[in-house]
This record gives C-alpha cells, sequence and structure tokens, in this order.
C-alpha cells in the first residue's frame, strides 16, 4: 500500500514546522492513510524530536522488519544513537545508512561528527559530501530513488533533467546506473562512453564503464581500459581494485593476486583485501592460506559474515567450539546487518553438519535461506511460463528449417543442468584433456537471450523466444560468431572449451540455432540429492529460486520437463550424465562422455584431481580429491525437516 500524497505532505508540513506533538496525533489519526514503512519511520522522527529516544528506537525496529534495508531508518538509528552518546552504534548506523542509501548527507556528517570515525571513513565521508553538496537537487533525488529501488521514478526525473540540462556528466552517469540496474547495459555504456568524451580523465566514470563492459561479456576491453585507468592512477585503491577484479574476471588469476598483495602492503587493515585472497587462493587449491586469509579478514572485522562463510564454503574446513559460539552470539544482535546474518547463518549450518547435530543445522540452513528470500525476485510463476514459451516456440520444425544456420564452430562443450549437481567434476575431467580448456560460468549466452528480449526489463513486450522465429541464417551467424569470438579471451591453446553456466539449459535452442554442432552435457541428479544441495548453498549471485524449498521442487519439475523438450526436437544431441552412474561407475562414463565429446581417452581424464588449474566454483576443494560415494545420499541426514520439498516434487 502506498502512502496517501496529502497526509505524508501534511506530516512532512508539520515536522517542519516543529509541531511534534501535533503531528504524532496526526499520525495516529490517519495511519489507514500511510504504508506501514512510512508509519513507524514519521512516528520515529517525531519520537526522536521529542527526546523520546528509547521509542524511537523501537518503532525503527519495527520499521526494519519491513524492509531491512531501508538507509533512512539506518540514519534515525545513527542520530538516535548519537543522542544516547552510544558512539559505536551512532557510526555503525551512520555506516549501514549511506551503505544503503549514500544520497544521504545528514549520514555522512554525522560520521564527521563522530570522534570514533577512522581517518579513512572520514576521508570517504569528505569525499560523498563535497559530490552532494555540487549535485542539482533533482539528481540527489534521482540518487535517493535509485537506493531506494524506485527506479521508474529515478529514470523519470533523471531523463527530464537531461532533456534541460543535456551532457551533464552527473546526470549521465546516473542514468547509466539506472541503465544497469534494469540489464540495459547497451544504454549504460553509450551513456558512459559520451561522458568520457567530455571527461577522459574521470577515474569514478572509467571504473562505472569498466564494471559495464565486464557486464556486457566485453572482457578484452574490459582489460584494456583497466591497465590504462591503472597507468594513470597507479597509487589510488579504487583503481588498483577495479584492475584486479578485472584480472580476475578475465582469468588472469596471479596477476590478480599479485595485485591484491601489492594492495595489502599499503591498505594491511582493509578486510574485504584478505577476502579477495582467500577466495583467489581457494580457486589455486591452496588451502592453508585460503583459511589465513579468511581468518584474518573476520579478525580485522569480526562481523564481516562473508568471512564465516567462506570458510564454511571451503566444505573441508571445521569451525571449532569459539567461533561456533561467536556466531551464535552475533546472528542474535538485532542490529547486526541482514546480510551479514545471511553468512553466518549458512556458516553456523555446515558448522553443525560437520558435527551431525542435522536439527541444528537445518535450522540455521533454513535461517538463513529464510532471510535470504526477501532480497530475491525470482518468480516460479514467470520461470514456469517461460518454460512453456520456449516449448511451444523451439519446434522440431524449427530446428529442420533452420538446420546448420548458424556458425560452424565445434568448439563449445556446455556443460548445464541444475548447480551443485556434478558440473564441476565433469568440467574437471574434460578440462584435464590436452585438447580442452576450461573458462567459467560464462554469462554470455544468457546475455545473447536479453539481448534478444530487448527491453523486457522497461515493462515492454517480451520478444525472447519468439523471435527465434524470425531470426535469419546471416544474423543467426553473426550472432554464434559473436560468442566463440568473446570466449577468446577466456581461451588457451586448447581446441575446444567448456562453457559451465548451468543456467544455459533454459537456453539450448538458442545455442543449436546459432552452434548447430556445439556438445551439450546435461548433468542430472537424484532430485532430492539435487535440491537440497541447493539450498544448503548460499550463492555468490544468481540461482535465486534455491532460497525457498517450494520455488526448489517446481524449478527442478520445469527443468525436467525442458529438457525432457530439448531431447524431444533434438534427438541424439545431448547426452544426459547421472551423477549417480558418474560415481559409482567412473572409468565407463568418463569414456561415454569422452566419445560424445569426439575426443580420445586420456590417463589425465581419470585423475582428473591431479590438475593444477583455477577453479572458482563452490566444488573447488572437492574437485582436487578422487571420486568418493559418501554424499550421494547425503540428504537423508535432513530427511525428517525437507516434507516442504517432497511435497512440491514431481520426479
Amino acid at each position: 500500500m502506498k502512502s496517501d500524497t496529502k497526509v505524508n505532505n501534511k506530516i512532512r508540513e508539520l515536522i517542519s514546522s516543529k509541531e511534534f506533538k501535533v503531528s504524532l496525533n496526526y499520525i495516529e489519526s490517519n495511519k489507514k492513510k500511510l504504508s506501514e514503512l512510512d508509519y513507524w519511520f514519521y512516528l520515529s522522527v517525531n519520537l526522536r524530536y521529542l527526546e523520546r529516544y528509547e521509542e524511537a528506537l523501537n518503532s525503527l525496529s519495527n520499521l526494519l522488519k519491513i524492509n531491512t534495508t531501508y538507509g533512512r531508518a539506518y540514519q534515525e538509528f545513527g542520530h538516535n544513537y548519537f543522542k544516547l552518546n552510544n558512539k559505536e552504534l551512532a557510526l555503525k548506523a551512520y555506516l549501514r545508512a549511506v551503505k544503503y542509501n549514500p544520497s544521504l548527507q545528514a549520514s555522512w556528517l554525522g560520521i564527521l561528527g563522530l570522534e570514533n570515525a577512522s581517518e579513512e571513513i572520514i576521508k570517504v565521508a569528505d569525499k560523498n559530501i563535497i559530490y552532494l553538496k555540487n549535485l542539482p537537487p533533482e539528481l540527489k533525488s534521482v540518487l535517493s530513488f535509485i537506493h531506494e529501488g524506485k527506479l521508474k521514478k529515478a529514470d523519470d526525473l533523471c531523463r527530464y533533467y537531461l532533456q534541460n540540462t543535456p551532457h551533464h556528466i552527473e546526470g549521465m552517469k546516473l542514468l547509466a546506473t539506472i541503465c544497469s540496474e534494469l540489464h540495459v547495459y547497451d544504454d549504460a555504456e553509450f551513456l558512459l562512453e559520451s561522458c568520457l568524451e567530455f571527461d577522459a580523465n574521470n577515474l569514478d566514470t572509467l571504473i562505472q564503464y569498466i564494471n559495464i563492459l565486464i557486464k556486457r561479456q566485453k572482457y578484452g576491453q574490459a582489460l584494456e581500459f583497466a591497465e590504462k585507468m591503472h597507468q594513470k592512477f597507479p597509487n589510488d585503491i579504487n583503481a588498483q581494485i577495479t584492475y584486479a577484479v578485472t584480472l580476475q574476471q578475465t582469468d588472469n588469476q596471479q596477476d590478480a593476486l599479485n595485485l591484491y598483495k601489492n594492495i595489502l602492503n599499503n591498505n594491511p587493515s582493509n578486510y574485504q583485501l584478505h577476502l579477495s585472497c582467500g577466495h583467489l587462493y581457494k580457486n589455486f587449491g591452496e588451502i592453508d592460506n585460503s583459511i589465513n586469509a579468511y581468518k584474518k579478514s573476520y579478525k580485522i572485522n569480526n562481523f564481516c559474515g562473508d568471512a564465516y562463510w567462506s570458510l564454511a564454503n571451503l566444505k573441508t574446513y571445521k569451525f571449532d567450539d569459539n567461533e561456533i559460539i561467536k556466531l551464535e552470539e552475533m546472528v542474535l544482535d538485532e542490529y547486526l546487518d541482514q546480510e551479514e546474518k545471511i553468512y553466518m547463518h549458512f556458516a553456523l549450518g555446515k558448522a553443525y553438519e560437520d558435527i551431525s547435530d542435522y536439527k541444528k543445522s537445518f535450522n540455521h540452513y533454513k535461517q538463513g535461506n529464510d532471510l535470504k528470500l526477501p532480497y530475491t525476485k525470482y518468480k516460479t510463476k514467470d520461470f514456469t511460463n517461460e518454460c512453456i514459451n520456449q516449448i511451444e516456440i523451439c519446434t522440431s520444425d524449427l530446428f529442420e528449417v533452420k538446420n546448420n544456420w548458424g556458425h560452424s564452430s565445434n568448439e563449445p562443450i556446455f556443460i548445464l543442468g541444475l548447480p551443485r549437481v556434478g558440473s564441476t567434476l565433469v568440467e574437471q575431467i574434460l578440462a584435464s584433456h590436452s585438447k580442452v580448456d576450461a573458462t567459467h560460468e560464462l554469462p554470455n549466452i544468457l546475455a545473447i537471450s536479453h539481448k534478444l528480449n530487448l527491453r523486457k526489463a522497461q515493462n515492454k513486450e517480451s520478444r525472447y523466444p519468439d523471435i527465434l522465429l524470425s531470426l535469419s541464417a546471416p544474423q543467426l551467424k553473426m550472432i554464434g560468431e559473436n560468442y566463440i569470438n568473446d570466449s577468446e579471451v577466456f581461451r588457451k591453446d586448447g581446441v575446444y572449451f567448456i562453457d559451465k553456466m548451468p543456467n544455459n539449459f533454459r537456453h539450448i535452442g538458442l545455442i543449436k540455432l546459432i552452434l548447430p554442432n556445439a556438445k551439450i552435457i546435461d548433468i542430472r541428479r537424484n532430485s532430492m540429492s539435487a535440491c537440497f544441495s541447493c539450498y544448503k548453498q548460499l550463492f555468490a549471485e544468481g540461482q535465486e529460486f534455491t532460497y525457498s524449498l517450494e520455488r526448489l521442487g517446481n524449478y527442478y519439475n520445469n527443468y525436467v520437463d525442458l529438457m525432457d523438450h530439448w531431447n524431444k526436437v533434438l534427438p541424439n544431441q545431448i547426452l544426459s550424465v547421472n551423477y549417480e552412474d558418474l560415481i559409482n561407475n567412473f572409468e565407463d562414463t568418463v569414456k561415454v562422455i569422452l566419445d560424445y565429446c569426439k575426443l580420445p581417452f586420456e590417463d589425465a581424464c581419470i585423475e582428473f584431481y591431479k590438475s593444477k588449474r583455477s577453479v572458482k566454483t563452490p566444488s573447488a576443494q572437492q574437485v582436487r580429491q578422487p571420486i568418493y560415494t559418501s554424499g550421494l545420499d547425503y540428504w537423508k541426514n535432513y530427511d525428517p525437516y525437507l516434507d516442504e520439498l517432497k511435497k512440491h516434487l514431481k520426479y
């Protein structure tokens, strides 16, 4: 429910006039005309001005139950704690406020008024205060709307401002941010290119531009710009970190690690840098170094939930009693950031799993999933409709008519299915072959589908997959050729390369039209094993269907139904590999995979665990070990708690 505009305006007028008691009475008498969020927010503001700080804090706690990322609520927490002389909580609240909404100038000023703010934080606050001071009022509102998720309002106001003030660099950068949030990356790229034409040495614009290039899979171009930026701003930490991230994204992992180490020499107390090093050590299989880096991170910032989850996500690390006790205390902290709590609950789920306390383990996994769920945008109905559309459009007739219209390359090997079902193992087996390069979970096919869909993000009618019917042979060939060219930055000397994005099963029709000679391997696992393995995994990004047992069951059903369709309309073109068969009958199944890929047998594929290549997925440490069967029916330890999943699974 939206608040009544007249009531909203009246409350603001009363607060401006310092008629706080009158305002409180007016709020109560018009409660039904206010959204729940506005009700608690206005209540807390008036209570603070009336010096009823404890009541104000209670109101804000109710507000956070509605929206845990509302920056203005944390700003109010900061103001109240400051009045109560609790400088530590005030600083924490102000920092959280600007994290969720950096347009909150009062929070940046509040930080400057606290003697316990570090020199580094004060520098950041100074920079943002100057930026906001010089920003036109309209663009301040745009910035606030963006961070409150009001993208349509932000888009309308920003475009209106730019119509009257063309070529305003900050305006164009903000519009690029909006386009990026709406996944309209080509428009964002164009806007940022225009900004750089006016001011080629603007560091913030360069960083934003490089990030957009990465999102558009223009990795070579992103690396080129990042190298030039690093040369221009060799001592700027933001330029250094952006360059390091770009090196990671382009599989220059050792160079990225070396750069992070150099940055740490001058910034040893930056916990996020230690975290990044830990991730890279994990990718290289240097587990002791990874553990040390993660522990340094949480020792610098005890509330860094990502560090605890990263330890758990190694799959081989076991928390000690002190770590478990500390985590249990922190997840009960009313003012701890929800995102940090999510990390911590998943870490505790793994901690109790390791000591076979499956009831406590499941309870924490469930709490982590329940907290994560409101942050996701996935809708089962939309995905079901997407699968139905694919089945209706991608018929046998379509593939017969457009047979071999796409690019002729036979280099890609797509490994797909659900996440956490053995795809990394199959990738490691194939990547151990002398003729095969591993890349990673390339987002290129998903990006192509978004581009073909055009402007669905702006609420216009969807064009994909319907557009597949009208694409010509030259168009399909060009799209396939672009995919091959874009993958070059990740490849080495192999004849073939792997794309391990699991979600590509949704786009097999597109893949086979643009790359008719591509190999496709579908990894299938027992439904309970597959779904529960996803449920206890906190993914770095995407996979938003995994945070609910109901969603997982329905997603798996749609996956099976869609794969049945692909196998029907593309007979004998997709290899289905059963994970249980791979584990129980390993060598024979490996030979089947190699035969399908038309690769000669090599012993290295059987001894895949000896490979030293970098692995980025949650299974990084598991695929460095020989095959073991103990995990096949692991879900049965949690069987008493999975009735919701069983209820929704068809298969």
